[in-house]
């Protein structure tokens, strides 16, 4: 066997092991599309829910909020309206929107060899809302006001395709409204006469 040959079925072996090794990983489901009904409505000792969106959201990196559907303020109006149910013969409930942002961020990578034949986490996407609710009930003479600040993150792999990041929005910005789902439940519960029986 010449040197020539021997060198050639060297590096068609390395390479059949190399691919041989390479392993594609089973496609996961595409993450839910936010669906307000998956949560279930409280009774607010309020007549009527004002929504009121202050968050002009960025159309620039590394803000992504805009390729979500429904958008992530609309997205919280819509949770608000199933959750916050006006069941009370007077007052008011305001729901105001004051952040509701997806943003996608680099990571850094792993250099030399272990970050070369690896298949690395290389983006973020964090999801981030802040919001407050005011409640006014001029008849027993009750008001309250409540902070929420909610976020949630999901990390792609080097990778993932276009679905896969469409797919990882919808997922960061589901995980930020169930967390901001359960901070204003807590805080609700530690209000008096608020929550209707």
């Amino acid at each position: 066997m010449t040197s020539a040959r021997i060198w050639t079925t060297l590096i068609v072996v390395c390479a059949g092991l190399m691919l041989a090794s390479c392993q594609t990983a089973a496609l996961k489901p595409p993450a839910k599309i936010f669906q307000a009904g998956d949560f279930k409505p409280l009774m607010i000792n309020a007549r009527r829910l004002e929504i009121v969106d202050n968050w002009t959201m960025p159309m620039a990196d590394p803000h992504v909020g805009h390729r979500a559907t429904p958008l992530p303020s609309n997205s919280l109006a819509a949770w608000a309206s199933r959750v916050l149910q006006p069941a009370g013969g007077s007052g008011e409930m305001v729901f105001d929107i004051r952040k509701a942002s997806i943003t996608l961020t680099q990571l850094p990578l792993k250099t030399g060899l272990d970050g070369l034949f690896t298949d690395q986490e290389n983006q973020k996407i964090t999801a981030e809302i802040e919001a407050q609710i005011i409640w006014l009930e001029p008849v027993g003479g009750s008001n309250a006001r409540v902070e929420l600040r909610a976020a949630h993150h999901v990390t792609l792999l080097e990778s993932a395709t276009a679905g896969e990041v469409q797919s990882a929005i919808h997922e960061s910005l589901n995980g930020a409204i169930g967390r901001l789902d359960g901070e204003a439940r807590r805080e609700l519960q530690k209000i008096n006469r608020i929550i209707l029986p």
